[in-house]
């Protein structure tokens, strides 16, 4: 069983239909171009260092700057290939920063000659201001142009807020925020991008709001799904988490979508899957989190993170990561095994009737954000690698960032 994938057929799951952010076909020969360009020397399969069975693969890009090495997980060897290619496309537009592109000046200076000038307080799911005696109406600095969603008008935001170059490359000016990769996508097509982009922030801010203090036995105790039902309401990830136990793992899900009487509630299903290691290997226990538009894609998507997580410790990717604290990992373990949960799958919001057209997706991601007080939405178009690939960068005002890994 050790190092044995499972195949997406083994569930019967229609990738299209569970994935739809990041299913696409491209040939190999586009796969290639895409890795020549961006520096790539290699995508492995990974799979087989770990007995989950989920697929994960691994692009390696030595002279990356932000990274060196970027995963994707899926349920096919094709889709982890992707995923990695386009995690290390999303890495690449931020680090390559076109001069051209770039208007200078103070926003005292421009704000309302080219259209409205966002401060860089507004950040929000782009970073946060770290160093506020180097930022204010009247620093000069480089302004990248984006489009405000709601409205379709033009607005600029910080370019610090979007790039980060390699020390000696560009400038941007005088450095008050921390850089993030939050909300970023990359896909073939741009509204997909949008999409995963406008997810991905989403999923982050929810988080923080949804878990402040990140997990607490309380948050435990009520957030976990019952077992009992799950093939109705969530039958991809029902019958994921029966292969893993199957191998050894103590699988747990979680509703981690903030109650409706939370400020900032968007009212999107967003989902956590903590993944027990029953044989106490080296990894005992990693999670990951997803917010999607159907409920069983993001819980679905959180239980496919927690493998990848795994796989990431595994074969040492991040080094900016601790190892986890076992200790702490086995209580965490314990009390999830404790639970008796109460909590149906059924409880998640599900808009998987909006998930077959990213058109039809993104106003409803755009409608919900507008309800939830997020009258703000901003996308940029970074340069990409290679021509038919579009990288997305989203800017929201007032969001927050979850440091849950």
């Amino acid at each position: 069983m050790w190092g044995t994938p499972l195949a997406a057929a083994d569930f019967g799951l229609r990738l299209g239909a569970v994935l739809p952010t990041k299913q696409v076909v491209v040939s190999p020969g586009f796969q290639a171009r895409l890795a020549q360009a961006m520096g790539v020397s290699r995508v492995a399969r990974i799979t087989g260092l770990d007995r989950t069975g989920v697929e994960v693969a691994c692009a390696v890009r030595p002279g990356g700057h932000v990274l060196q090495v970027c995963n994707g997980k899926g349920l096919s060897a094709e889709e982890a290939s992707l995923g990695a290619l386009f995690e290390t496309a999303e890495l690449w537009a931020a680090e390559n920063v076109p001069p051209g592109r770039l208007v200078w000046g103070s926003r005292n200076e421009l704000d309302g000659r080219l259209g409205a000038f966002w401060s860089a307080t507004a950040l929000g799911s782009a970073g946060t201001l770290v160093v506020p005696r180097l930022w204010s109406d009247s620093v000069r600095c480089a302004w990248r142009q984006a489009q405000e969603l709601h409205s379709g008008r033009t607005v600029w935001v910080p370019a610090q807020g979007v790039y980060c170059p390699p020390s000696g490359t560009v400038e941007l000016g005088p450095v008050s925020v921390t850089w993030t990769s939050n909300g970023s996508g990359a896909h073939p097509e741009p509204r997909k991008a949008q999409l995963h982009a406008l997810l991905e922030a989403t999923e982050r801010d929810q988080l923080a709001r949804a878990l402040p203090g990140g997990w607490t036995e309380e948050s435990v105790r009520r957030r976990m799904l019952r077992t009992p039902g799950l093939e109705q309401k969530a039958p991809h990830t029902a019958a994921l988490a029966q292969a893993l136990r199957e191998r050894g793992f103590g699988v747990y899900l979680f509703d981690a979508t903030p109650y409706a009487r939370t400020p900032g509630a968007v009212g999107l299903p967003v989902a956590a899957a903590v993944l027990v290691d029953l044989e106490e290997g080296p990894v005992p226990l990693t999670a990951g989190y997803a917010c999607a538009l159907g409920r069983d894609t993001a819980l679905l998507r959180a239980l496919l993170e927690a493998a990848q997580s795994r796989l990431t410790d595994i074969h040492g990717a991040r080094e900016d990561v601790a190892a986890t604290d076992r200790t702490a990992a086995r209580a965490f373990a314990e009390a999830c095994a404790s639970v008796r949960a109460k909590r149906q799958a059924s409880d998640l919001p599900d808009f998987s009737r909006d998930a077959g057209a990213p058109t039809r997706g993104l106003r409803r991601v755009l409608d919900q954000l507008r309800r939830a007080g997020f009258t703000q939405v901003a996308a940029v178009p970074l340069d990409a690698p290679v021509p038919g690939l579009h990288v997305q960068r989203v800017v929201v005002p007032g969001m927050r960032i979850s440091e849950l890994l």
